[in-house]
């Protein structure tokens, strides 16, 4: 719930960053260029973190709603053997894709740790 909380502040300064940079390439583009008040690098800087602090936000709310992985944390023998109890459970046949699925995830799982214990 810490990570949620600190997401929310994080966000709220963004928030306030992105209506700045907003305000200014509107007050550029509303203005008429001998009554300006805001350069032109500055009107292209604000462009550009409109456009940086809108996509940070974005990424920041899928990161903060994606759901736990289950697997996390889990040995490799903790994998196999929770591989091995879905698969003595799987019978196959028709409705069974998303038992297939977890079977799957659970075996990719497992050999990227192999791979990675390997690799040091």
């Amino acid at each position: 719930m810490e990570k949620k909380n600190d997401w929310l502040e994080k966000r709220k300064e963004l928030e306030r960053e992105l209506l700045e940079a907003m305000q200014k390439v509107r007050h550029y583009n509303r203005t008429l260029r001998p009554y300006r008040t805001v350069t032109d690098s500055d009107y292209k800087q604000a462009k550009k973190d409109v456009t940086r602090l809108a996509t940070e936000i974005s990424n920041g709310d899928r990161e903060a709603t994606k759901p736990a992985d289950p697997y996390e944390g889990m040995s490799v023998a903790q994998l196999q053997q929770l591989y091995d109890d879905k698969k003595a459970e799987y019978k196959g046949g028709a409705g069974s894709g998303r038992q297939a699925a977890e079977l799957l995830t659970i075996n990719t799982r497992i050999q990227a740790l192999e791979a990675g214990e390997a690799g040091e």
